[in-house]
């Protein structure tokens, strides 16, 4: 299966929306994103997407950064060094982005510490340069924990990412690994995932296995059943003949 292929799903639609945007605001003014949604609802493969195809800095915060290890991971980012010192690190970046203004994106920000958030808030004042925040579904709690940094975020800039369409599925199997999906054959998937693209990509690993196993790049419902794991594992476990169950 071909990797990073990026669909055109409501969800990325109005993210990409949300970004362009965001960076033809006018300095001054707000002009942070937030994108939330559950764990592999493929935000952070869209929000990458955007980062290739726009330009930028793109960070992965990680559980309980220090100041110092945040900002020296962006300054790393943003112009290749990582200084000594807290104040160093971000008087390096303010200027990189003052010469050089760049969308930040700072994946897993519901890591970050309220603190963290801050320096992006003042980042993002002083530079005038878009901030997007991605994270998990309790990141709109925690912004909101600091008026002066959801005050930044405008309704059009805040992207909940839900669960994709079996039409997103048709689409993805056809463009990823050059599968026609039955409309029975897309429900099933999307019912077995519940609509999470990450558990989707999974499934759609062993369906592609399955039509190739039986040559052919149509798939059914029926193919869709016997490529599942749960149905695999119920035929390993089934009485071969001349077994007792």
């Amino acid at each position: 299966m071909k990797k990073g292929i990026l669909i055109e799903t409501d969800n990325v639609t109005r993210l990409r929306a949300a970004v362009k945007q965001a960076e033809d605001t006018e300095r001054g003014r707000p002009g942070m994103v937030a994108v939330w949604g559950e764990a592999g609802a493929g935000k952070t493969i869209a929000a990458h997407s955007l980062y290739a195809q726009r330009g930028g800095v793109f960070l992965r915060a990680m559980e309980g950064m220090s100041q110092h290890a945040f900002l020296q991971e962006l300054c790393w980012e943003v112009k290749g060094t990582r200084p000594h010192g807290s104040h160093r690190c971000r008087a390096d970046i303010l200027r990189a982005l003052e010469e050089e203004p760049a969308t930040v994106y700072v994946d897993e920000a519901d890591r970050l510490d309220l603190r963290r958030l801050e320096d992006l808030r003042d980042i993002h004042d002083i530079t005038g340069c878009p901030v997007v925040l991605i994270g998990e579904q309790h990141l709109p709690g925690k912004l909101a924990e600091r008026t002066r940094i959801d005050d930044r975020i405008p309704e059009e800039y805040r992207v909940p990412f839900s669960g994709i369409t079996p039409r997103d599925v048709s689409l993805f199997a056809l463009e990823a690994a050059e599968i026609v999906l039955t409309p029975g054959a897309a429900g099933l998937i999307h019912k077995q995932a519940k609509g999470n693209f990450r558990r989707i990509h999974n499934l759609m690993l062993s369906v592609e296995s399955a039509a190739r196993a039986h040559d052919t790049t149509e798939v059914d419902e029926a193919l869709v059943r016997a490529a599942m794991p749960a149905a695999r594992s119920s035929a390993s476990r089934a009485p071969r003949r001349g077994q007792h169950a």
